[in-house]
């Protein structure tokens, strides 16, 4: 551990180096919160604002030679602890680091420093016609290098793929300082190791991404969005296997029944009846109108005369588009309805998902007696999000919940994390859920890179 009065040291040399605004101090620091949800203030003394990759390697090293250990912040928008800094560690966080360095309409690729938001970067390459698929309900906020550093997903995986399919090239510091020159614009490159894919999804524990270069798509023209409700789980999956023909397809998101009755408590988002067992969102976005509708129309009439379907409605407009995916996206009503709750990110195979629902519900009526789950999630990519309830202690019980759901993920071969990544929330279940030999080599990656831990050093393992 660094001693204070070194401390004090290296945050007085950054201060003459970053320049006005480059280090910030007391209130600046406390009134930040390292977690979406709850308000936790960094503990940090103080937190460094970079404006360049050059800053980036100067602030490493001289933490380096200090031995100082940083914590790296992008948006704040994770919801497992990662950014959660100590009293020990200094904050870097990238929000000066956020300029569209260029646009190749040709190529179809964005270089961006890491500090931009999803949402700008989206708007920048709305406006050549090109669209970054990499689509979150926190996109205003969520930075490209926080989701870079996540391994980010979201509703369009099933079309386009987690963030890693969308990352050509980036560039990272390392703990020492150096620079790593990882800029790649081609879609083939085979020459050496890809060794950007080591630090996407590394959640920041072996570099701080600085830039990126992005891979783009054709922005979509015409989108088509229904919600439909079925009663057996093996019509669901008939439906998930018509939907894929659709070359459209974009999102296929599932709702337990326990989901949708949650949420239809809002009258605004009663689509459909909640009378169902299960409620689909399917969206279809490509460039041809009359194409799309036809066959998007047909998907749904053939399932519906199949009896596949109970019901089914299709938005007929932008703002019924919202609605529908309102429904999917009610965090705040399951809040406001469930109390604190505890949440789960996993995936598990498509096929058995259900199975895997039932046996959690199971576990936890066995575990814990009264309780209350919901369940949805990105079921065309077998991502589910479970909540749980047991009332106003729920929290207290969390380590008693999390221990019953994720001993059913390991049962039923499923991933412990999907989306969301270990942080600090999840690292004593890791060795549960990956091999000695991928937990050993993990840490020899992470101490070729970093050996004295000095980035997010909190993140990921334990000890």
């Amino acid at each position: 551990m660094t001693a204070p009065h070194a401390i004090a040291a290296v945050i007085a040399r950054l201060a003459r180096d970053l320049g006005p605004g480059g280090v910030l101090t007391g209130d600046d620091v406390t009134a930040r919160s390292c977690d979406p949800f709850t308000h936790v203030p960094p503990a940090s003394p103080a937190l460094l604002r970079p404006q360049s990759t050059e800053d980036v390697a100067r602030i490493m090293r001289l933490c380096h030679d200090a031995r100082q250990p940083v914590v790296v912040h992008g948006g704040r928008t994770g919801v497992c602890g990662g950014a959660v800094a100590q009293e020990n560690e200094l904050v870097v966080s990238l929000e000066r680091m956020r300029r569209i360095i260029d646009i190749d309409p040709v190529s179809a690729t964005m270089t961006v420093e890491a500090g931009a938001a999803i949402e700008a970067v989206q708007d920048a390459a709305a406006a050549h016609g090109l669209f970054y698929p990499i689509d979150l309900g926190s996109k205003g906020t969520a930075t490209i290098g926080g989701t870079i550093a996540a391994n980010a997903g979201g509703n369009r995986v099933i079309r386009w793929g987690m963030t890693r399919q969308n990352v050509l090239g980036l560039e990272v510091v390392l703990a020492d300082g150096t620079v790593l020159d990882l800029l790649n614009r081609f879609l083939k490159n085979n020459t050496g190791y890809d060794l950007k894919q080591l630090f996407i999804g590394s959640e920041g524990t072996l570099g701080v991404v600085c830039k990126a270069v992005l891979r783009l798509v054709p922005l979509p023209t015409t989108q088509q969005v229904a919600l439909v409700s079925l009663n057996r789980y093996g019509d669901v999956l008939e439906l998930l296997g018509r939907a894929r023909t659709l070359q459209q397809l974009s999102a296929f998101e599932v709702m337990w029944q326990d989901y949708y009755a949650t949420v239809a408590t809002d009258p605004a988002r009663r689509i459909v009846d909640p009378g169902a067992e299960f409620f689909v969102l399917i969206e279809c976005m490509g460039h041809s109108k009359a194409a799309d509708e036809e066959a998007f129309s047909a998907l749904l009439e053939h399932a519906l005369e199949d009896g596949l379907l109970v019901d089914a409605v299709v938005a007929s407009s932008a703002r019924q588009v919202d609605d529908i995916w309102r429904v999917r996206e009610g965090s705040e009503i399951l809040m406001r309805e469930m109390g604190p709750f505890v949440s789960f990110d996993i995936s598990v195979d498509i096929r058995r998902a259900d199975e895997f629902v039932a046996a959690v519900n199971a576990g936890l009526a066995t575990s814990l007696g009264g309780y209350r789950a919901v369940a949805f999630g990105h079921l065309g990519d077998g991502n589910i999000h479970i909540g749980v309830h047991t009332g106003p202690a729920t929290l207290a019980h969390k380590h008693a919940i999390e221990r019953c759901v994720y001993d059913v993920v390991r049962d039923f071969g499923g991933a412990l994390t999907a989306e969301h990544g270990i942080g600090t929330a999840k690292r004593e279940f890791l060795p549960d859920h990956i091999t000695p030999a991928a937990l050993a080599t993990m840490r020899t990656v992470r101490h070729a890179l970093d050996p004295g831990r000095l980035i997010n050093r909190n993140v990921l393992f334990e000890g």
